[in-house]
């Protein structure tokens, strides 16, 4: 049979979304990073939006996360996951076998970096390079062609939020923290049942989140507020409740206050001579979670720094890694799990 090569694709592997981008189509695909399993036959039923769908109406569907903390839970259900985007979304070519770029958290691990490259080979890539995520979203933004040499850029994912301090296309610092959007939909449900005696779904935590939640902010603010429905504790019936901004502001300062050390983290890992440099570049904000309104605020407050949200779509690395494959092209990567972490001194226009 014969292998087609298939265009050049980039993949963001996310917790929650999974994002590809094919050369010259752009990115054409945002699905949920999820897979419905049979329990009683083990089969696959489903990807994605159709999974979650399932989830909750049929007893026998089980839903399997393939990816957490940015890494692959298991390799088999990883690979199952991309290799069935790449046949789609290459149409006609079922057997593409593609070059390959995709991106990975800064502090990934050699074991999982190799469980990845496994997966991603086993799924057809031809070739492979693997991208830090914060790289891949400056040159999402184009950081890296204009501006000042020095760029941090703090991706706040669902599981992770993975902080880069970037030079001539390297990683300075970076620091990985586990802690993203799904610390605080755990940290709603939490408070709810707490204070109200419901269990939400992290379902509805989200859509409460995303419908009141803000930084806890000084001074008077308005207050919104939202219902959601969950099952009483006490009788496991149906029951709705209304949640306010001060509910969620209340529920997610701790994980919100991670995040802020995360970034504190990162940039206290610089020498002297970048740390000057520091407040002029201010700290770029990407992914899901830096929508939160208050967010940049708290950040000046507490590190000193501007910031400002820089891509509110959540496509920039995806974009930046498709970027860096037409640059420089997808190499092989090291034997011993080294990242790709340089970039070349241009990169084209997006």
């Amino acid at each position: 049979m014969w292998d087609y090569a298939g265009r050049d694709t980039a993949i963001d592997l996310g917790s929650a979304t999974v994002r590809m981008h094919l050369k010259d189509r752009g990115v054409v695909c945002r699905e949920p990073s999820v897979l419905a399993r049979s329990r009683s036959t083990g089969r696959i039923l489903a990807l994605g939006a159709p999974a979650l769908q399932m989830a909750g109406r049929n007893p026998d569907v089980r839903l399997v996360y393939p990816v957490r903390d940015g890494a692959p839970t298991d390799t088999d259900e990883t690979e199952y996951l991309m290799r069935h985007l790449v046949r789609t979304h290459h149409r006609r070519y079922y057997m593409a076998r593609p070059r390959l770029v995709m991106t990975v958290p800064s502090g990934l691990s050699p074991v999982y970096y190799r469980a990845l490259q496994s997966s991603a080979y086993q799924a057809g890539a031809r070739r492979l390079a693997l991208v830090p995520t914060p790289i891949a979203a400056a040159v999402g933004l184009g950081m890296t062609e204009s501006g000042p040499e020095i760029a941090v850029v703090a991706d706040i994912g669902a599981d992770l939020t993975d902080v880069g301090v970037i030079s001539f296309g390297g990683l300075v610092s970076s620091h990985t923290a586990r802690v993203g959007g799904s610390s605080l939909d755990r940290a709603i449900v939490a408070l709810v049942r707490r204070e109200h005696a419901v269990v939400l779904s992290a379902a509805a935590a989200e859509a409460a989140k995303l419908a009141v939640g803000a930084v806890p902010a000084v001074g008077r603010h308005p207050v919104r507020q939202t219902t959601v429905e969950g099952r009483d504790v006490a009788t496991g019936l149906p029951r709705r409740l209304v949640l306010t901004t001060t509910d969620v502001q209340r529920a997610i300062e701790g994980p919100i206050g991670r995040i802020v050390e995360a970034i504190g983290t990162a940039l206290g890992g610089c020498s002297p001579e970048i740390s000057g440099e520091l407040l002029s570049a201010g700290v770029t904000l990407t992914g899901g979670t830096a929508r939160l309104p208050g967010l940049e605020r708290l950040i000046r407050e507490r590190t000193g720094l501007s910031a400002w949200l820089g891509d509110d779509t959540g496509d920039a690395a995806v974009i930046g890694a498709a970027g860096v494959l037409r640059a420089t092209g997808a190499r092989t990567p090291a034997r011993d799990g080294t990242l790709h972490q340089t970039l070349p001194e241009t990169v084209p226009q997006h």
